[in-house]
């Protein structure tokens, strides 16, 4: 018995194969080109282990919940449940030796999981709707799902890294989340077929950004190997690097050094201008077309509806354009180097037993923050802490001190952990840098 390939399956297994070689050929040669073969290998592995995971827990939700409606099926029933599974499958890929890898591995990797995930899943789902509206669906699922994967490995990693429970659980399940509700909204406008030339470039845009941001971050974070030599946790070290930054500035007013020429924004390489050229013309030509000629466009494609040729050949190519032109724009220097005209610092006395510290913070996150201090104290000192904002004083706050050290010019500091997260200290803490910001985004540049 032979089995029979009809031509539109074949035209769309290509289509998917040659959206997936796109996708990852983009992002390989855009932050990450050196690879190995066989970690690449694996990961495919695992978007196959993944993607037999969802299915099996998608066929006993519709066993024992059928026909629930099409927002669960949108958002658990899909989005949840698919989103899950990629995160088990890259959480099993990293943990045995996450020490080895970075956060960047963890992007890369978890791109690569996301996009084997999505083209089994494009191929298993195939479903007879129309040729044009199912390369529509194959060409916005894959990189969907590649970007979600990139997202969720980047978190997992952070996961893997953190050991304060609000740091490890509050940032995977915040990104989790964001990646649900983003593919969830997705499927809801396939589903219902509404305003998805408005749903579409708003999901792809909004994870091709996020991703984008999440990647210059990620450059200037270090792999796991370097913090067990530093011993210290991720959330440790974006902290120290924080306030180091902070007085980083105060002594280049000091030297009269400017950081103004750090950019948050870099130029579009000469590559990436070529390639959103490339795309853009084809969309802008679609746009004269559909104006000038319609009845042409009916006479030659008369299954093509007007929604579809628009989202194909009008809103894609425009979309494919603003990420090649964005890709690599955001400057990973900013995030290290870079300060605000005045940063917003908070006055600290710290008590032990019956000595006295004061001293000042430049960056807090949640319940930890790092303090210059005149020596070093025993790891895990009881401790209590007076905040001050202005003339607010959050008192006897408790906490301990995590470690003490003392750097290469002799200064003494000491990370500091709260025993409870100060939400009303918090709340003011924030407000008042917002405001902060928007004052220095409009200070005058002085000489100083």
């Amino acid at each position: 018995m032979s089995i029979q390939i009809s031509i539109p399956s074949l035209v769309i297994f290509l289509i998917n194969i040659c959206t997936l070689a796109f996708y990852y050929s983009f992002y390989r040669f855009h932050f990450y080109r050196f690879t190995e073969g066989f970690l690449q290998y694996t990961a495919l592995a695992f978007s196959l282990f993944s993607a037999g995971f969802a299915i099996a827990i998608q066929a006993l939700f519709l066993y024992w919940m059928p026909n629930v409606g099409v927002f669960w099926n949108s958002f658990l029933l899909s989005s949840f449940v698919e989103e899950f599974a990629k995160l088990l499958g890259i959480y099993l890929f990293f943990s045995k030796n996450q020490d080895e890898f970075t956060v960047t591995d963890g992007i890369f990797y978890g791109l690569v999981l996301g996009g084997g995930f999505g083209l089994v899943e494009n191929i298993l789902y195939f479903i007879n709707t129309g040729l044009w509206s199912q390369v529509l669906r194959s060409i916005t699922a894959l990189p969907i799902h590649m970007m979600n994967g990139g997202l969720v490995g980047a978190f997992t990693m952070m996961f893997l890294f953190h050991k304060n429970p609000v740091f490890k659980w509050g940032n995977l399940i915040t990104g989790f989340f964001v990646c649900v509700f983003i593919h969830g909204l997705y499927n809801l406008s396939l589903f219902q077929e509404i305003d998805l030339l408005v749903i579409l470039p708003i999901c792809i845009l909004t994870l091709f950004f996020m991703l984008e941001l999440t990647i210059a971050k990620s450059r200037i974070l270090v792999p796991g190997q370097i913090l067990k030599l530093m011993d210290m946790s991720m959330e440790e070290y974006e902290i120290l690097s924080r306030h180091n930054r902070h007085e980083g500035w105060i002594q280049n007013v000091q030297k009269h050094i400017s950081t103004s020429g750090i950019r948050l924004f870099q130029y579009p390489n000469l590559r990436h201008t070529i390639l959103t050229i490339f795309f853009l013309i084809p969309g802008i030509l679609s746009i004269y077309l559909l104006y000038e000629s319609p009845d042409w466009i009916s006479r030659k494609f008369p299954d093509l509806v007007i929604q579809d040729y628009f989202a194909l050949f009008v809103m894609y190519p425009i979309v494919l354009s603003f990420m090649f032109f964005f890709a690599g724009i955001l400057n990973p220097y900013f995030f290290r180097d870079r300060m605000l005209a005045v940063p917003l610092f908070s006055s600290v006395d710290m008590h032990v037993g019956d000595k006295e510290e004061n001293s000042a913070i430049f960056h807090i996150t949640a319940n930890m923050f790092y303090l210059p201090t005149s020596q070093n104290f025993p790891k895990d000192t009881e401790v209590t802490f007076d905040l001050w904002i202005g003339l607010t004083c959050f008192s006897g706050l408790r906490g301990k001190i995590l470690w003490s050290r003392e750097n290469e010019e002799g200064n003494c500091g000491v990370m500091c952990q709260l025993n409870s997260i100060p939400y009303l200290f918090l709340l003011q803490w924030n407000l008042l840098r917002f405001k902060q910001n928007l004052k220095n985004l409009f200070l005058r540049k002085v000489q100083v």
